[in-house]
């Protein structure tokens, strides 16, 4: 069974570009490595909640499992820190319904 991997986090101010080339040149080269499947990307233009969302499909739990616990994605998280705030991923049953 697929699961879906909700991304979220704040960028921080003035770091927004950086952190943009940061996501697709490393922290989406390790996602890609594992097969995660883009489905949906949010901002957050007002109110309270995460600035920006992401979500996408992994073929199984296992593979999340090893996603989350490689030393690629621990290190390009790592690194991601430089450039956000109130990082958070959660793995979750994907549904046919808009879910977060």
């Amino acid at each position: 069974m697929q699961i879906k991997l909700v991304i979220s986090y704040n960028m921080k101010p003035g770091k927004e570009e950086a952190c943009h080339q940061y996501i697709v040149q490393d922290v989406g080269v390790v996602l890609n490595k594992y097969g995660f499947q883009f489905t949906e990307a949010w901002y957050t233009a007002w109110g309270n909640g995460p600035q920006i969302m992401g979500c996408g499909l992994l073929e199984s739990a296992d593979v999340a499992r090893r996603l989350l616990t490689s030393d690629a994605w621990k290190k390009s998280i790592a690194g991601l820190q430089h450039y956000v705030t109130d990082f958070s991923v959660r793995a979750i049953e994907p549904a046919a319904a808009f879910q977060v």
